[in-house]
């Protein structure tokens, strides 16, 4: 059920509670990976819990690994590239 945890972590992400979203986005990447999306953006969410929370090596490590899965959906590898150069912040938050 990568999906559903997915879901939930990226609710906890836009509500601040990192803790809680970085443990969903875990779960999402140990279960099915279905879709197959997920991968790449749970790491890339992940990569921007660690820039917010002050972890740079290991936002950076999460953006390596997003880039490794070579799936650029949305844009995915676009913007792991992109945080790479430049660390993810919230006032870097896109409104939606």
């Amino acid at each position: 059920y990568s999906l559903a945890h997915y879901r939930i972590g990226e609710t906890f992400f836009k509500l601040h509670n990192y803790n809680a979203a970085a443990e969903e986005m875990r779960a999402a990447l140990a279960g099915d990976l279905n879709p197959k999306w997920v991968e790449v953006w749970a790491h890339l969410t992940l990569g921007k819990i660690f820039d917010v929370t002050g972890q740079r090596d290991r936002a950076l490590n999460e953006y390596q690994r997003a880039l490794q899965t070579n799936d650029n959906t949305q844009g995915a590898l676009d913007e792991a590239n992109r945080h790479v150069q430049k660390p993810y912040s919230e006032a870097s938050r896109q409104i939606s």
